[in-house]
């Protein structure tokens, strides 16, 4: 490949991206890459070890070129095309089990993230999660006003059979 489609390439990973992590690697082995790629491919992303001259040519003229300054030294760079979260946990997991690789930063929705940003936003429970909270939150009042308008009318129940075993008692003592 060229360094003109090379470039190319990358314009259209950067175009078509929703969230990137930027991270730097020393010895890798190419197994461990596979493996790295493999995980990043269950979460809709992809794993680039890039150039930094053509990842900045790439960028010029797109707000990804405040990435800049961390284009230095062997770097790699995940994008993904969906959940910017998921990507950014499947990073940290393998950043935290291998020595061999570090994040340096992220992007997402138009801005740079720090490492600690990135780290930070892997934290956050995956879209399920929150949308089940969400749901129990909506649902727990709910569920509280149907008790409370039941309680009188249970009570008026209890009363009515409390009379009608009063009366079935004194009915059958009579």
């Amino acid at each position: 490949m060229s360094k003109t489609e090379t470039v190319e390439a990358l314009k259209g990973a950067i175009a078509a991206q929703r969230g990137t992590v930027v991270a730097s690697f020393r010895g890798m082995t190419v197994s461990e890459m596979t493996a790295l790629r493999k995980k990043l491919r269950e979460v809709d992303a992809e794993f680039k070890v890039v150039k930094n001259t053509m990842i900045r040519l790439a960028a010029q003229g797109t707000p990804f070129q405040h990435l800049n300054e961390h284009f230095k030294g062997p770097t790699a760079v995940a994008f993904t095309h969906g959940d910017p979260v998921a990507l950014a946990k499947a990073m940290k997991e393998y950043a935290a089990a291998s020595p061999k690789i570090t994040l340096r930063a992220g992007y997402l929705d138009g801005r740079v993230l720090s490492a600690k940003e990135v780290q930070a936003l892997a934290d956050v429970p995956s879209r399920e999660v929150l949308l089940s909270r969400l749901v129990g939150g909506l649902s727990y009042p709910v569920t509280r006003l149907v008790q409370a308008l039941s309680g009188p009318q249970r009570k008026l129940v209890y009363a009515l059979d409390s009379i009608r075993r009063q009366g079935t008692a004194e009915a059958t003592a009579g």
